[in-house]
């Protein structure tokens, strides 16, 4: 009787441990790197992959803490972490967009997977496009609606071969639901946020050497030029409320899209 008794109380912190997290991953629980598990990281040293205090809580993100992983010189390529605590993940016509901030010291791929088995899964590599500053990365995992996932995977640093190792910061994994506008243009998202928006907008697209913003009636209210870069902070702070549209010179050509300035 008493193995029994042990057995089912066994059971029943399992499943409460199981159900204590859900999406996004915010990484704002005590002992939540607890819940993740890191594979081919060298010896997958517990100090490689902990919670830390965020390295800029200035930027796009401003919570207080997010996982720090160390990738090790000699990890392999794939080098990545699990978890099993934060399924099923659903994807369906209203949640099939997710999105990953990063942190890191190295422009590489960046790898988000949903699994069921090492054969059943789903995946979408996202680069980031600058370093020593978050980003947010835009997974459509649209051609898998209808599908549910119990493990969340994410492989932080994904080069073609590994040539040295890393140090990068992940937080806020989930669905997309930051207010903002985010489409895709020539097969690549477009995203603006937030929006509406009070004081700054980021705009995020890859290579872009000018923006321009326009009122409703055409009119041009301001031109940035620079050199190609992947996103750009902008301060509408002097704006009038009302929409305005946004016109990127590119590297893909001239892409546009609008914004709400409260």
């Amino acid at each position: 009787m008493k193995a029994i008794i042990t057995l089912l109380l066994l059971v029943f912190f399992t499943i409460e441990v199981k159900a204590q997290y859900e999406l996004p991953v915010t990484f704002e629980n005590i002992d939540e790197d607890t819940a993740w598990n890191q594979f081919e990281n060298g010896d997958n040293d517990p100090e490689n992959f902990v919670l830390e205090d965020n390295p800029d809580i200035n930027g796009i993100n401003t919570s207080d803490f997010c996982i720090m992983f160390i990738v090790v010189d000699n990890a392999q390529p794939w080098a990545g972490a699990y978890s099993d605590y934060y399924g099923p993940i659903d994807i369906t016509e209203d949640n099939h967009i997710m999105q990953m901030m990063v942190y890191k010291d190295v422009i590489t791929d960046c790898l988000l997977k949903l699994e069921l088995t090492q054969q059943d899964f789903a995946e979408i590599r996202v680069p980031n496009t600058y370093t020593d500053e978050w980003e947010l990365l835009i997974f459509d995992f649209s051609e898998h609606i209808g599908t549910s996932w119990p493990r969340l995977v994410f492989f932080p640093d994904f080069p073609e071969s590994r040539e040295t190792g890393s140090i990068c910061y992940i937080d806020n994994i989930g669905f997309y639901s930051e207010p903002s506008s985010v489409r895709k243009v020539n097969n690549i998202f477009l995203s603006v946020y937030p929006n509406p928006a009070n004081d700054v907008i980021t705009i995020q697209y890859p290579e872009i050497r000018q923006i321009t913003i326009s009122n409703i009636v055409g009119q041009r209210i301001r031109s940035l030029e620079f050199q190609f870069d992947g996103h750009r902070v902008v301060d509408i702070s002097s704006l009038e409320s009302g929409v305005y549209f946004i016109t990127l010179d590119t590297a893909e050509g001239i892409v546009s899209t609008k914004f709400v300035k409260q």
